[in-house]
């Protein structure tokens, strides 16, 4: 008998219970193309990836000079992500964690990358997240439009799941918004992200206190 889904661990566990990385190595396109090199920088920058699977974003921020901070709600996935952290020569902060609690800590980058929940959890991951950036931090996001229900390349099916420009500019108001954009791009990002992809990219800063 098949066990019951009880809890998202209960889900992400058996679909990360596989050696083969289902989400791949290499990071997400557009975060690495928005978020700056932290290695000319003595201050020491910070950066938090909620929600980090198998880790592959997690360990590019630390590969470009960041301490980072590697959360998944999923322990096959964080076993993955300090395993790819140690074979790419790098180190990084990975726990099972929840990423609709209090935040770790204050962090100069938070990055997300194809995170969707329903609209409950989704309020209170917005919250997680502007929690999380310290005064004048940067907020990077990429996550699926409703244009992606019919594609093919990943993503939950469910309207309420998806984002909208306008659900994310209602959701980061209170920061400054840099860059809002809907796009259509193809992904290749291991076996579950492949193939045309209906996009929505955030960029936004958060206010520093005077």
């Amino acid at each position: 008998m098949t066990k019951p889904i009880t809890s998202p661990a209960d889900f992400w566990n058996p679909k990360f219970d596989t050696q083969e990385y289902i989400f791949g190595k290499t990071p997400n396109t557009f975060l690495m193309a928005v978020i700056p090199p932290a290695a000319s920088s003595a201050l020491g920058l910070t950066a938090y990836a909620p929600a980090d699977g198998e880790g592959r974003n997690g360990v590019y921020l630390a590969q470009i000079g960041y301490q980072v901070t590697s959360i998944d709600i999923a322990a096959n996935a964080v076993d993955k992500a300090k395993q790819l952290a140690a074979d790419n020569g790098v180190n990084i902060n990975a726990y099972v964690g929840d990423v609709l609690g209090t935040p770790p800590a204050q962090f100069d980058v938070v990055i997300v990358s194809f995170m969707h929940f329903r609209a409950a959890d989704h309020k209170r991951f917005v919250d997680h997240l502007i929690s999380a950036l310290k005064p004048g931090g940067l907020l990077a996001i990429e996550g699926y439009s409703l244009d992606q229900i019919p594609l093919g390349s990943g993503g939950p099916k469910s309207e309420e799941m998806l984002y909208t420009r306008q659900k994310l500019a209602d959701d980061f108001k209170k920061l400054d918004i840099i860059l809002l954009q809907d796009t259509k791009r193809q992904l290749n990002e291991g076996p579950r992200h492949q193939g045309e992809a209906a996009t929505i990219q955030l960029v936004a800063r958060k206010a520093i206190s005077s």
